[in-house]
């Protein structure tokens, strides 16, 4: 990913023989003006949005280890769903980040005897240490299991180096000042453009209300591996000093990118015949259920089948580790929420191509603004109605989400000549 968006940029900063046009030509030339005549074109500023957008969604997000079964198409799906998942409920990615850190974090207070830092905290809530017998795996070690096992099977607790787990990340120095370099860049230049009178588009502040969210999640994260594939392999601890024995080694039999696809679309002929939801939501109507499927299947997908946590832990893993914490998540979920949505809101006394665009713009930024204020309340209610209620209160959040994604593109057509204006000296902050 750094490497494409590497080249991109090169192709992107070729120079061009083309010469500064005159001011009085500028009105019509504008969306095609050359950065360092003092403006930009349409494309700097769809590129310069797109890259740290992406920054944010798909280098910043540190995924759990995979299962050693699974394919490469299995763990791109599941990328892909954590990706969209920032898109549209960038809370929910905070509130994981966040529960992540403190369950990290108490680890390395518990297991401090043992030489453990917030690292290995966060090693062990991904899933860093699976149980094996010989070579072929058996299942995903949760943190409370580790004392009664080793990296042999002959000694005590396993002990692991925190440059060794630091090794088997892939987030190396080069990608992390990247990604601050760019998101810095990016909510400099928009601060500077609003110092100095010049017009932010709402594409650049949607991008802005990312790249604040980023900072959020990039600290959260800053200790965890990022993009680990496989954890370090321990035994049940043994009584006597015997041979182990190590068997075949384990043949993946991975499911390839069809039958990824295949178990994905599933569950459409339920979803036709009689809604695709089980469990507590049977007894809804038709109707909901089928309306709900397009929320509750990218889940499935990103989380996973419940017998597969065997092999690989949950997805959003961990819970009871810090249930004691849960009013202090919710207070830090509920107020980055509240900024990411007023960041939206900021472009309420923008100029809009339409009054009617205008007024979408500002219903869909307070509707994501108030959003966690009403849906914590609700969702904690019993009864049938208010088990449809909060579902159908995501409907709405999701919709807003998507308008807020889609119209800034739109009103592209449409800028002010001073959108393309440019300050000069953020051109010389290094950025992509």
């Amino acid at each position: 990913m750094i490497v494409l968006i590497s080249i991109l940029a090169a192709t992107r900063a070729s120079p061009v023989a083309q010469s500064t046009p005159p001011l009085d030509q500028f009105q019509a030339r504008a969306p095609f003006c050359d950065e360092l005549s003092g403006h930009r074109s349409l494309w700097d500023i769809i590129w310069s949005c797109a890259v740290t957008i992406l920054l944010c969604t798909w280098v910043s997000v540190h995924p759990n280890i995979p299962s050693p079964h699974e394919s490469w198409a299995r763990v791109a799906w599941r990328r892909v769903g954590l990706m969209l998942a920032t898109l549209f409920v960038p809370e929910a990615m905070i509130a994981w980040a966040l529960r992540q850190r403190l369950a990290a974090v108490e680890l390395a207070n518990i297991l401090k005897g043992e030489g453990w830092t917030t690292t290995h905290g966060f090693f062990a809530i991904m899933g860093g240490f699976m149980e094996y017998e010989g070579n072929r795996p058996i299942r995903v070690l949760l943190p409370e299991e580790l004392n009664s096992y080793s990296l042999t099977g002959n000694g005590d607790f396993p002990r692991i180096a925190k440059e060794e787990i630091e090794d088997k990340s892939k987030g190396e120095g080069i990608s992390k000042i990247l990604v601050v370099l760019q998101t810095g860049w990016f909510v400099t230049q928009c601060i500077a453009r609003g110092v100095q009178g010049l017009p932010v588009t709402e594409l650049e502040l949607i991008t802005v209300a990312f790249a604040t969210l980023n900072f959020v999640m990039y600290l959260l994260w800053w200790d965890k591996p990022l993009n680990v594939q496989c954890g370090v392999r321990v035994y049940k601890k043994r009584n006597t000093e015997q041979p182990m024995d190590d068997g075949d080694i384990a043949v993946s039999n991975p499911v390839g990118f069809w039958g990824a696809l295949r178990d994905a679309l599933s569950d459409l002929r339920a979803a036709i015949v009689r809604g695709p939801l089980t469990g507590e939501l049977d007894n809804m109507p038709w109707l909901i259920r089928v309306l709900l499927w397009p929320i509750w299947k990218p889940m499935y997908i990103v989380v996973g089948e419940e017998e597969k946590f065997r092999m690989r832990v949950n997805t959003f893993y961990p819970g009871e580790w810090v249930t004691g914490k849960f009013p202090f998540i919710m207070f830090t979920v509920v107020t980055v929420t509240l900024v990411f949505g007023g960041i939206h809101c900021i472009g309420w006394s923008f100029t809009f191509p339409s009054s009617a665009e205008k007024t979408l713009w500002r219903v869909a930024s307070v509707t994501i603004t108030v959003f966690p204020l009403l849906f914590m309340p609700v969702s904690f209610l019993d009864g049938y109605f208010f088990i449809i209620l909060p579902h159908v209160m995501l409907l709405l959040y999701l919709f807003c989400r998507l308008v807020l994604l889609v119209i800034p593109f739109v009103f592209l057509r449409s800028l002010p000549l001073a959108a393309y204006h440019v300050v000069p000296w953020v051109s010389s902050i290094p950025h992509v």
